[in-house]
């Protein structure tokens, strides 16, 4: 699990695209490969970024911009928490290769036992 550190610095990176994570099994089988998926997908504007077999997961993304995202690529609402969406506050949740975003991840480290001092009650 990584820790997200830092501050939005408004950068419109996070906002110029929609990014999409679908069930991977599920869309090979209506697809047959990812050749044919991306075939598909290319005509519709949208590009397979990324894959994580493990978690079975394919990662989409379409350059629409985000309709709040400024000129001067400012978020409109940022300012305004309750007018911006929860996922737009937790984005991004991992490293996006993106250089000028301000956000650093750090790996989390496990916690042990005795750092807590927990009451148990049955």
């Amino acid at each position: 699990m990584l820790i997200r550190t830092g501050e939005c610095n408004q950068c419109g990176e996070c906002c110029k695209t929609l990014n999409i994570t679908v069930v991977r099994d599920v869309t090979l089988n209506q697809h047959k490969s990812i050749k044919e998926l991306e075939l598909y997908l290319s005509y519709r504007g949208i590009c397979i970024v990324g894959e994580d077999i493990k978690r079975n997961q394919l990662f989409y993304s379409i350059n629409i911009p985000c309709q709040q995202l400024g000129p001067e690529n400012e978020c409109k609402v940022h300012k305004e928490p309750e007018a911006k969406p929860l996922l737009c506050h937790r984005y991004p949740i991992e490293p996006d290769k993106s250089e000028d975003c301000s956000y650093q991840f750090h790996p989390s480290t496990p916690l042990r036992s005795m750092e807590f001092d927990i009451v148990r009650t049955r």
